[in-house]
């Protein structure tokens, strides 16, 4: 039987975690916890530890069915509008403090292993009822949970609606008698035997993506799943640029295949920014950008506009000499001192020296990029704030719209944007800066 809390259990519990009132429930938990911190565990024998140690992870395990049950109860009130937040996971991730993507699983796990209520408002059983059972027992795991609702959802339609109900009886029971490593082999040897051409039509244009990961020095490595239209492009391209190309003297290209392949789509990418033909970011034209101190203007490093560290000769030197680059001088307190000229509502310039100066969105915790943001005024330019970049920050779309609805405002503090949060987050309201983009910035306050 699938665990299930009364209502008005968990309203208490809600008003307890944004302060508003006490759950007696958990003050029952914190008096259990109590007793079981206090143990003295010297009198205990060996076997009566282990059991200890059995039941404590049975019942740490119950929890995650409470909180399948509390993130559910916050979609269906959409507490995280009521806050400002784009979504539940936004809200768990600012709340308690948790990594982004543990709060998206926490959600995506709440919907398939909460028990459902439709409009008709008649109480339905979790979409994983055999999943949520077995974690409500304690005998599975989150993990184990996410190997199996996973392995379910990605295989082709027909399967899953066919099967359903021996698939998740199946992964249920392996889950009851191995660890998660164990049975993600088991689920993948399943995938492979019911959908051994991978997945079902349409599914790798479904999952395309390209990830990289830059290293502090520019450098980069990274995973991608193309779709047959990218593929044939990149090829046809390749056969362009990667071919190997012999010395003037006739000697041969001493390039491996993989090198000329990643100097074929280097040529590509300069080719393509050299030709000005890229769509604009934002209202700013496509632009290598540079942020420079003023005590490095000769020598030293140079910041990319992506974060990477580079002396100053090699950024300018890997531009190829026509592509467009953008210098943004700063003080030593990081103040903009001047900046390259490139030119109505914030110029292309003055946009430039406030992307070099956050990074991307200044808001606190938002992790989007430069080149998915827009100039903002601190001051409202209608309540007579300036067009300049003392007055300017740049902000995601979403923040942009809804910080002033949540209860945020900015003010700048040494010529850099800091936000001041509502009451509901700090009593304090002590200024934030958003460090997000900052991992570059050693000894920055």
């Amino acid at each position: 039987m699938v665990l299930s809390l009364p209502r008005h259990i968990i309203k208490h519990l809600f008003e307890d975690v944004i302060g508003v009132g006490e759950a007696p429930v958990l003050a029952r938990l914190d008096a259990v916890l109590d007793d079981l911190v206090a143990l003295d565990l010297t009198s205990c024998s060996g076997p009566d530890v282990l059991a200890l140690l059995a039941g404590l992870e049975a019942r740490v395990r119950r929890l995650a069915i409470a909180d399948h049950l509390l993130v559910a109860e916050a979609e269906q009130r959409g507490l995280a509008a009521e806050r400002g937040c784009r979504s539940t996971a936004a809200l768990l991730t600012g709340l308690l403090r948790i990594a982004p993507h543990e709060a998206a699983a926490r959600v995506s796990a709440a919907a398939r292993l909460a028990p459902r209520v439709p409009l008709t408002g008649e109480p339905m059983p979790a979409e994983y009822p055999q999943t949520a059972s077995a974690q409500a027992e304690g005998a599975i795991s989150p993990a184990h949970a996410r190997i199996v609702t996973t392995t379910i959802d990605t295989l082709p339609s027909d399967i899953r609606d066919e099967q359903f109900d021996e698939l998740e009886t199946f992964l249920v029971g392996q889950a009851r008698q191995f660890p998660p490593p164990t049975l993600a082999g088991i689920a993948r040897r399943l995938t492979e035997t019911l959908a051994p051409d991978g997945k079902q039509p349409g599914y790798r244009d479904r999952i395309r993506h390209l990830t990289l990961h830059q290293r502090p020095d520019g450098s980069s490595s990274g995973s991608f799943e193309l779709t047959a239209h990218a593929t044939e492009a990149l090829l046809t391209v390749l056969d362009a640029t990667a071919a190997p190309r012999p010395e003037a003297d006739g000697a041969k290209d001493l390039r491996t295949a993989g090198q000329r392949r990643h100097d074929g789509l280097l040529d590509a990418l300069l080719l393509a920014l050299r030709s000005e033909q890229l769509p604009p970011c934002n209202g700013v034209t496509t632009t290598i950008l540079l942020s420079i101190t003023a005590d490095q203007a000769g020598a030293g490093l140079a910041t990319t506009g992506h974060g990477a560290l580079l002396p100053i000769g090699q950024a300018l030197a890997m531009t190829g000499g026509d592509a467009r680059v953008f210098p943004v001088i700063f003080d030593k307190a990081r103040r903009v001192e001047s900046y390259g000229s490139a030119h109505r509502i914030f110029t292309e310039g003055q946009r430039l020296a406030m992307i070099a100066r956050d990074q991307g969105c200044s808001f606190p915790g938002c992790t989007v990029g430069p080149n998915w943001t827009e100039a903002h005024h601190i001051i409202d330019f209608a309540l007579g704030g300036p067009t300049s970049i003392k007055n300017g920050t740049m902000l995601c779309r979403y923040d942009h719209d809804h910080h002033a609805a949540a209860g945020w405002s900015c003010r700048m503090i040494d010529g850099r944007p800091h936000w001041t949060p509502p009451l509901w987050i700090d009593k304090t309201q002590t200024p934030r800066r958003n460090h997000a983009h900052e991992s570059v910035w050693v000894n920055d306050p």
